[in-house]
C-alpha cells in the first residue's frame, strides 16, 4: 500500500446510504429511522420508499424505542442522527432497549470525532467509543473510506445484534479496492519493522501519509486499520504487533476508552510487553480547543501529519520504554560510532534517526552459558559436518536463491522476502563476548546501520558503483535509497541473484542492474568508468586463499575507493578463546585468509592507500562484519 491513495468519488456517508437503500430496496422488512437528519443521497430513499422512512423529529430517546419496537415486530432497523446525540443521550435506551435484548438495530451516529468542529463539545463524538464499547453485545464499526462503508451497512444488513457505525463526512482517500474483504475486523496497510501505527477512521489515511515520512526518515513505520472496534480480532493483531517493535495508537477522539486503551487491554490481555503510545485528544488540551473548523482544531490538537510525525519522533528519540527484563543492554549511537570504529558525529544523523528505531536490546550470556556456546562451537568445528567454501558451493548458493526468487514474486515483490535464510535471531558476537539479542532483527539492523555509515561516507562522490557477490540485491537497494541518481550495478557468479537485482530495479524502478561476474575468474570486459567504487559484504569469503585474481582486477580497473565488509582472520587474536574459536571456523570453512596481509602489502609498496581496518561484530562462530577501506594509487 503506497501514500498514492485517490479521493473516492462519492461523500463517506453517501456510500453508506447508498448501500441501506439497495437494502431496503430488496427487502421490505428494512426501516430507516432519523431524528430530524437529512443527506443528499437520503432524498431517493424518501422519494422511492416513503413506507420505510420515518422522521420521529428531534426525539432521540423516542427514536431508540421507535426502533426496538420495530426490531421486536421484526424488522431490521436503521438510525441515523448526530453521532454524540445517540450514543451520548440515548445510552440508557440504547443499553435496555437493544443491548439487553440483542435487537439487530443499527446506530449510524454522524459526525465522529470533531467532525462538527465549528459548533462545539455538544456535537463533538469524542467520547462515543469508550461508552459503547462496555456495553454489551453491541458490534462497533468505524470505517475509514467509503469502500468500508460500503462493507459496513452490507455487515449491519446480517448482524444478529445491535451495532454502532462511526459515519464521517466527506470524500476521503481510498484505501481499499472494491474486493476487499473486511471480515476480519482489522487490516494491514503498511507492514513496518520498526513500529506500526494503529489507526481508526478518517485518521488512518493520515497514518499513511506519517509511516511513509517516517520510513523516509529511516524508521520503518507500518500502519494498521482497526474498523472493527468491538469484537476485536486480538488473534490477529496480536499477531501483528509481535512482527514489530512498538505500537502507536491513533484517534480522534479521547485517548481514555477508545482505541488506545482497546490496544492497550489486548497487549495486557496477551502478556505481550512492548513500548507503547496513545496519540488522540487529551483532556486538557481539548479544554484549550474546543471550537473551529476541523483542520484548525486537528493541527491544534497535535493530530495534523506534521504533529502526529513530531510526536513519534521524540517518542521513539526518547527511547520510548525501558526494556524487557529479557533485555539488560541496549545500544546506543555512542556504542554503534565505537563498532565502527568513528564518532557519533561523524556516524550522521541519519544512522541516529535508523538507530532510534531500531530494537538493539541484548543480554549478555552469563559465565556458564559462554562456555555452553564455546563448548558448542568447538564441537561443531570438530565434527566434519562444514562445508568448505569455494567454487564448488556455486550450485548450493544458486539453489538459496532461487528460494528467494520464488518468495519474492509470489508475495508481489515484497523486499522482506529478499532477506538471506541465514539471518536467524541467535547468539551474536558483539565487543568481544557472546550475546542473545531480544529482536530477531538485530542483526539485519546492526548490518543496515552500517551500511548506512559506510555507503554515505564513502560513496557519495563515486561516479558508478559496483557490488561483487551481490546475492539478493538488497544491498544494492539499501545504497539506492541514498544515492537514487547514481548508476549502480550487482555482480554475482548466480544467474537467480542477477535475475533478482533485474526484477528490483523493474518493480521498484531503481537505477540498478545485474551482471553475470564470477569472482573466481573476473571478466575484464566489464567497463569501469573512473572515480567508481566497489564493495563486497560476505562475499569475498568465498574466495578462501584464492582471491588473488580478484585483487588484481580491482587494482587494475582503478576502483577510487573500495569497502570489503568480510569475515578477517588477521584481526582475531588466538591467544583468547573467544578469538580462537572463530579462527578455527574459518579455516574448516576455508574462509577468506591472508587477505589484510597482502593488503598491507600492497599499501607498502606504494600500490593502495588502506583508508580503514575495523573490528566488527558477527553471528555464533565468527565476525562477518569487520571492515577494510582502501583504495588504488592512480
Amino acid at each position: 500500500m503506497s501514500l498514492e491513495m485517490k479521493t473516492a468519488d462519492i461523500d463517506i456517508r453517501d456510500a453508506f446510504f447508498d448501500e441501506v437503500y439497495k437494502l431496503a430496496a430488496r427487502d421490505k422488512n428494512v426501516i430507516f429511522l432519523t431524528a430530524d437528519m437529512g443527506a443528499f443521497s437520503l432524498n431517493r430513499f424518501k422519494a422511492d420508499l416513503k413506507d420505510q422512512y420515518i422522521n420521529v423529529g428531534v426525539a432521540e430517546q423516542n427514536l431508540v424505542g421507535i426502533a426496538a419496537g420495530l426490531a421486536l415486530a421484526g424488522k431490521k432497523v436503521f438510525i441515523y442522527t448526530i453521532a454524540p446525540f445517540i450514543t451520548q443521550r440515548c445510552y440508557e435506551q440504547i443499553k435496555v432497549d437493544l443491548c439487553g435484548m440483542k435487537l439487530p438495530v443499527t446506530l449510524g451516529g454522524v459526525g465522529c470525532g470533531i467532525t462538527y468542529g465549528s459548533d462545539g463539545p455538544t456535537h463533538h463524538a469524542i467520547q462515543d467509543v469508550a461508552v459503547m464499547r462496555v456495553l454489551p453485545e453491541i458490534t462497533i464499526l468505524n470505517p475509514s473510506d467509503a469502500v468500508m462503508a460500503t462493507a459496513a451497512a452490507r455487515i449491519a444488513g446480517d448482524a444478529k445484534g445491535p451495532l454502532y457505525v462511526r459515519i464521517d463526512k466527506g470524500k476521503l482517500p481510498r484505501l481499499y479496492d472494491d474486493k476487499a474483504d473486511f471480515s476480519s475486523g482489522l487490516a494491514l496497510l503498511k507492514k513496518g519493522g520498526a513500529l506500526v501505527i494503529i489507526g481508526t477512521g478518517i485518521l488512518v489515511a493520515r497514518a499513511m501519509e506519517v509511516a511513509e515520512e517516517l520510513s523516509r526518515q529511516g524508521i520503518d513505520a507500518g500502519v494498521i486499520d482497526l474498523y472493527r472496534l468491538k469484537p476485536v480480532n486480538e488473534k490477529l493483531l496480536i499477531a501483528w504487533l509481535k512482527e514489530t517493535r512498538r505500537a502507536v495508537t491513533l484517534e480522534e477522539g479521547h485517548v481514555t476508552g477508545g482505541v488506545g486503551s482497546i490496544v492497550s487491554e489486548v497487549m495486557a490481555d496477551h502478556q505481550l510487553f512492548m513500548p507503547l503510545k496513545r496519540i488522540g485528544i487529551e483532556e486538557e488540551s481539548y479544554a484549550r480547543a474546543c471550537y473551529g473548523d476541523r483542520e484548525w482544531m486537528q493541527s491544534h490538537l497535535g493530530l495534523d501529519a506534521a504533529g502526529i510525525g513530531r510526536s513519534i519522533l521524540e517518542w521513539v528519540k526518547a527511547g520510548a520504554a525501558p526494556a524487557r527484563p529479557d533485555a539488560a543492554a541496549r545500544l546506543n549511537p555512542e556504542d554503534l560510532a565505537g563498532l565502527f570504529g568513528t564518532t557519533v558525529d561523524d556516524l550522521g544523523e541519519e544512522c541516529r534517526r535508523l538507530i532510534a528505531g531500531m530494537d538493539l536490546r541484548y543480554t549478555p550470556l552469563s559465565a556458564e552459558e559462554t562456555e555452553k556456546t564455546v563448548l558448542g562451537c568447538l564441537k561443531t568445528v570438530e565434527s566434519g559436518s562444514l562445508s568448505k567454501a569455494g567454487a564448488n558451493r556455486k550450485p548450493v548458493w544458486e539453489n538459496g536463491w532461487s528460494e528467494n526468487l520464488r518468495d519474492f514474486i509470489a508475495s508481489g515483490y515484497d523486499l522482506d522476502k529478499l532477506l538471506p535464510k541465514f539471518l536467524k535471531n541467535n547468539v551474536m558476537r558483539l565487543t568481544g563476548g557472546y550475546v542473545m539479542p531480544a529482536s530477531p532483527d538485530f542483526e539485519t539492523s546492526l548490518v543496515t546501520v552500517q551500511r548506512c555509515y559506510l555507503f554515505r561516507k564513502y560513496f557519495a562522490d563515486a561516479r558508478e558503483v559496483y557490488e561483487f557477490g551481490c546475492g539478493t540485491g538488497l544491498n544494492l537497494v539499501a545504497l539506492a535509497g541514498l544515492f537514487p541518481a547514481k548508476k549502480l550495478q550487482g555482480l554475482d557468479w548466480s544467474k537467480t541473484a542477477i535475475e533478482i537485482v533485474n526484477k528490483i530495479a523493474e518493480t521498484k524502478r531503481l537505477n540498478i542492474s545485474g551482471r553475470l561476474f564470477d569472482m573466481f575468474a573476473p571478466d575484464y570486459s566489464l567497463d569501469v568508468p573512473p572515480g567508481s567504487a566497489a564493495f563486497t559484504i560476505g562475499a569475498l569469503e568465498q574466495l578462501g586463499t584464492d582471491f588473488e585474481p580478484f585483487l588484481r582486477f580491482l587494482l587494475d580497473k582503478k576502483f577510487a575507493v573500495c569497502v570489503n565488509i568480510e569475515t578477517i582472520y588477521e584481526l582475531y587474536d588466538q591467544d583468547r578463546l573467544f578469538d580462537y574459536v572463530a579462527a578455527k571456523y574459518l579455516e574448516k570453512r576455508g574462509y577468506l585468509r591472508g587477505y589484510l596481509t597482502r593488503v598491507r602489502s600492497l599499501e607498502s609498496e606504494g600500490k593502495i592507500d588502506i583508508i580503514k581496518t575495523q573490528r566488527g561484530f558477527g553471528s555464533l562462530y565468527h565476525d562477518g562484519y569487520s571492515f577494510i577501506v582502501w583504495r588504488s594509487r592512480q
